[in-house]
């Protein structure tokens, strides 16, 4: 196994205690913070490339999402800053048959805030925004696991 440090960044600029939209408008920072957590989902799940481009260059049928928290452990003085823990990418998939729909390309969690809620806490979120979206394969046996524990009723999809 290689090794690496998972820094993540913490700051009182971007202020949501929960998702971050990454769009064409977003600052370059927030681009750069998401294709560095691509390039841990990447080195975790042994890809051969990093599934994001860091340079700002998102079309409308993608969307970026950064998940975030307040860092209690780093406040100073006001505000309280917030830290971004994970990230995930999703693109619009166009079928002849059927209505195009959104499809998750790859979720990411820093190990420490996996298994403490964090993801069920926001895929209500992910529902709202995306809708019967589809999971694009291959599924990790943790994302498998999470699919399960909530009676997933999604669907895979092999791009």
């Amino acid at each position: 196994m290689k090794n690496y440090s998972m820094d993540l960044l913490v700051s009182t600029e971007y202020r949501s205690n929960t998702i971050i939209e990454v769009d064409k408008q977003s600052e370059l920072e927030l681009f750069e913070e998401v294709y560095k957590l691509a390039k841990y989902f990447k080195e975790e799940l042994n890809y051969d490339f990093v599934p994001f481009c860091p340079y700002g260059d998102l079309r409308e049928e993608y969307k970026a999402l950064l998940f975030t928290e307040e860092a209690p452990d780093k406040f100073i003085k006001e505000p309280m800053p917030y830290r971004i823990y994970g990230a995930c990418n999703f693109t619009i998939q166009k079928f002849t048959e059927e209505p195009d729909r959104w499809v998750l390309k790859w979720i990411w969690l820093h190990p420490f805030f996996r298994n403490r809620g964090n993801l069920k806490k926001n895929w209500k979120k992910l529902e709202e925004k995306f809708g019967d979206f589809l999971i694009e394969s291959p599924i990790s046996n943790d994302m498998n696991s999470f699919l399960e524990n909530i009676n997933s009723k999604y669907e895979h999809i092999v791009i």
